[in-house]
């Protein structure tokens, strides 16, 4: 007598393990619907569904895999930003209270207002299309740490905003006009406006979070956030260099998911895009449900043929070099103001100490530097 092939049991049949789930997966597994839609899209040119595998190029066998290193939900996360808000309102206000602005190097002052100022646009366009991949992103663990990434960066946007109110020359919302004109019309901000200008115009998702988190981020938060706060100290500065430490623990998380993200998605080893949905029990998918019929075929759209640390790669090459030129064309502001900073270091350490490291944990064997390509090894 042959033996009876074993039924496996899909996914959304599984009973959900109590014993072995934590807070955190309580609310963040198993919420992104893929199937059954409430409304189909309206305005888009593609027919893709609402939550399609094909708004990337990656793939993965249980979108519903990747995990925050920090576990952060709804809650814990917005008492953790709370205490950093009332952290910063406390700074502002005893940095008022007591004049510490008047004690900063005019040089100082003169150059913060024209680099710091700026690029609150730069943190507002990434908050931006963060909001992208949270509507396109594939599984609630994604979704959930772009959003509260999204949160973070308008955050640091308005922080940025409000210490130009007040510091460094008090000029108010003249300040934040000047501002605006140096990220729209001055040559050295043009090249950064430019790249995030590109990264805003993005369909893919994945490529979003490669652009972002992989290339420009660890080259402009590791100055504007950590490089440059020896040098603040050094000419009176102590309100920058607070503010920065605060804004660091958002950047370090921000770091650790990344890192988290990516290799756990060039190590997936799913082959089709459409693996997870039949994992979950849509074995004939597509099929009759919603209304009927689908948006489009899925089975018309043809398979990615490169794995997916190969288009992590092939994405690293366009973006990095492009990030790489856009953060050296900082350099000017500090020139004109006499401010002892290398830019083109800082670029180079932040690819040696963060970037190259990161790279080398995705298992992809060389990386686009400073003079080309270059060996991981």
């Amino acid at each position: 007598m042959s033996a009876r092939v074993k039924r496996v049991e899909p996914v959304r049949e599984r009973p959900w393990d109590w014993a072995t789930k934590n807070e955190y997966e309580e609310v963040t597994v198993r919420i992104q619907p893929y199937l059954h839609g409430h409304y189909r899209h309206k305005y888009r040119k593609t027919e893709y569904d609402i939550y399609d595998p094909r708004y990337t190029r990656l793939r993965s066998s249980n979108w519903d895999a990747f995990r925050d290193p920090k576990r952060f939900w709804y809650y814990p996360y917005t008492l953790n930003r709370k205490r950093m808000a009332d952290d910063v309102e406390s700074l502002f206000d005893r940095a008022l209270k007591l004049g510490l602005q008047d004690h900063v190097a005019d040089s100082w002052r003169r150059f913060s207002e024209e680099f710091y100022i700026p690029l609150r646009h730069y943190e507002y366009a990434g908050a931006v299309q963060l909001q992208h991949v949270v509507r396109y992103a594939m599984g609630g663990p994604i979704e959930q740490v772009a959003t509260y990434t999204a949160f973070d960066k308008q955050g640091r946007a308005q922080w940025l905003s409000a210490w130009g109110l007040d510091f460094p020359g008090g000029g108010g919302s003249a300040a934040l006009e000047h501002g605006k004109e140096l990220w729209l019309d001055d040559p050295a901000f043009q090249g950064l406006r430019e790249y995030m200008e590109q990264v805003l115009t993005t369909e893919d998702w994945g490529e979003v979070l490669t652009a972002l988190h992989l290339a420009v981020e660890p080259l402009v938060d590791g100055i504007l956030y950590d490089g440059l706060n020896a040098v603040a100290l050094a000419h009176g500065d102590v309100v920058l260099p607070e503010l920065s430490l605060i804004c660091q623990e958002q950047i370090k998380w921000q770091e650790q998911w990344s890192q988290a993200f990516f290799t756990w998605i060039t190590e997936d080893p799913a082959c089709s895009r459409w693996e997870y949905l039949k994992a979950l029990g849509y074995e004939n998918w597509p099929g009759d449900y919603r209304w009927g019929k689908t948006l489009s075929d899925p089975r018309e759209t043809p398979e990615e043929e490169l794995t997916n640390r190969e288009v992590v790669a092939e994405w690293l090459s366009l973006w990095l070099p492009r990030a790489l030129e856009a953060v050296r064309g900082l350099q000017p502001v500090f020139d004109r103001h006499g401010i002892p900073f290398s830019v083109a270091s800082s670029v180079e350490r932040t690819v040696d100490q963060a970037i190259r490291p990161l790279v080398r944990a995705m298992g992809i064997e060389s990386l686009p530097t400073l003079g080309g390509e270059q060996h991981v090894e």
